[in-house]
Parts: C-alpha cells; structure tokens; sequence
C-alpha cells in the first residue's frame, strides 16, 4: 500500500469517530476506555514485531510528563466523545480542533517560544471562527444543549493542546513508546 492510502484510511477512521460514537450504547468514558485498550495491546504487539524494546530508564525518566500527558488524552477523549453527543459533530469537530491555537498561545509561556505577528493574527481568526460557531442567533440560551457540546469540545481541545504540549517535553522516546505508556 503507498502512504497516500494509508492516509486516506486514517483520515476516514478518524472522520468517521463522531458517527460511531453516537451509535455505541456506551458511555464515553466506556468508550474511551476500551479505545485505549485496543490502542495499546495493537501498538505493544507492532513493537513486539518491530523488536522495539522500552527502554525503562527513559519511562522512568519521563514518567510525570507520561503519566500527565495520558491523563489529558484519556479525559480528552471523553470529553470529545461528550462533544459528539451534544452537538453537531461539525461543531464539536471545529471546537476541538482549536487545541493547535491554543498550543501557540500557550507555546511562548510554556516552551519558551517566539510568537509572531503571524501566529497571533492566526489566533485571532481562529478565535473569530470559533465565535462565529458559537453564536447562532438561536434562542438556545446560555445552557443549550449545543452550547454545552461546544464546551466539551473546547475543553477537549484545552486538554488535548495539554498532551502536545507535554509530548515537547518527552525527552529520548520515540512516538511509538511515548503512546503505548500514554494510552
């Protein structure tokens, strides 16, 4: 299979999360739970072929940043699951999309990064779309059930923007170890 195949699965997988999760009479912690599971006993058994071994050393090292990090992801998923539940999926998927604004907003504080006249205009349009997401002129109110979708999608993105922040900080382990220990 070429790379652009494999991209086109993973883009319809992950596209199509929102219509699954609607379907399963699970809970979304449930969900998540068991989508962490599958996640890691498939990625322990590719490293099992790949003769990948963890270095101990390294997790030890590492393991704040680990342990937080899957923390964020678990309760990301939740949250984003919730989103899912509550509103559209365009609004929940465009809310929780905002996690890699809020990574450059956070990144001059947190990572000691330069931010740019252009990472900060970026900001400001994103935020605007989100605003103009938000705002539909309905008589909703401030605890429609919409409105609260979007909020978990946006606390989704927060927690999500936490796990590529804290993902940064993971010094000497490769993607496949750091996710394997976060999931």
């Amino acid at each position: 299979m070429t790379e652009k195949l494999y991209f086109i699965i993973s883009m319809l997988i992950f596209g199509s999360i929102g219509l699954i999760v609607r379907e399963i009479p699970l809970s979304s912690a449930q969900i998540a739970l068991i989508r962490g599971v599958i996640g890691s006993l498939f990625l322990i058994i590719a490293g099992i072929i790949m003769k990948k071994k963890p270095s101990f050393k390294t997790i030890k090292m590492n393991f704040t940043y680990l342990l937080l990090s899957g923390a964020a992801l678990g309760f990301n998923w939740i949250l984003l699951f919730e989103a899912y539940r509550n509103t559209t999926i365009t609004n929940a998927t465009l809310s929780y999309y905002l996690a890699p604004v809020i990574v450059v907003f956070l990144s001059p504080f947190l990572l000691k990064e330069r931010l740019t006249l252009r990472k900060v205009f970026s900001v400001l349009v994103a935020m605007l779309g989100m605003f103009l997401v938000v705002w539909t002129g309905g008589d909703g109110g401030l605890y429609s059930k919409e409105l609260i979708g979007i909020g978990f999608g946006l606390g989704a993105a927060v927690l999500y923007a936490m796990v590529m922040i804290l993902n940064k900080l993971i010094k000497n382990m490769n993607g496949l170890e750091t996710t394997i220990i976060q999931l």
